[in-house]
């Protein structure tokens, strides 16, 4: 399993000088209280002579996170806990479910450098575009990947307009969902989450 060690050794040096901090196959970037993660998932099939990785990213609000009840502010969120969360492909064209696969004979050099160059083409540019409250509420407003459920987008996009007191537009998300749920089991979570953040 050394070469995906390797892999996350040789993309170090890429993203601590653009802010990031490392632990384990994650890498943080922390805004206020925000963070950007990047994490590197290795896959169940990988074997002593594969290596099969993609790669998954999110943004941890803070905001959000207070009203989660296993919120800790001390500890580095995981990936899975981020409110807004992608898999690399799904910024690709045609949207694959994208995995890398290296062998033990491969080139290291030549897989790194196609892996640095969708990092810093793909991931980076999306998590900066989102690491601020203002950044979510601009991505869920304004583009068709939510990074959530349509309910879970909904939740937290009124949470975050109600925090910044934009109400004008938080009215207007609430009757474009109320009138695109009609009927559906979405629509009493929304009624019910609207009654928690009153």
């Amino acid at each position: 399993m050394e070469i995906f060690k390797e892999l996350i050794k040789a993309l170090t040096p890429i993203l601590k000088p653009m802010g990031f901090s490392k632990k384990e196959n994650s890498f943080y970037l922390e805004a206020g209280k925000n963070y950007g993660v990047v994490n590197f998932q290795k896959s169940r099939e990988s074997t002593n002579e594969v290596v099969k990785f993609t790669i998954n990213f999110g943004i941890y609000s803070d905001v959000l996170g207070k009203l989660q009840y296993d919120y800790n502010s001390s500890a580095k969120p995981e990936v899975e806990q981020c409110h807004w969360e992608a898999r690399v492909g799904s910024f690709m064209p045609g949207s694959p479910d994208y995995w890398w696969n290296v062998s033990t004979s491969d080139n290291l050099s030549g897989i790194t450098s196609n892996v640095k160059e969708t990092v810093q083409s793909i991931i980076v540019p999306e998590i900066n575009k989102r690491l601020s409250d203002e950044g979510l509420i601009n991505g869920w407003m304004n583009e068709s990947y939510a990074g959530t459920t349509e309910i879970g987008r909904f939740k937290y996009l009124t949470t975050l307009l109600k925090s910044k007191g934009n109400f004008d537009t938080l009215n207007q998300v609430v009757e474009t969902f109320m009138q695109q749920s009609k009927g559906k089991p979405n629509a009493s979570r929304a009624i019910e989450h609207l009654k928690e953040i009153e």
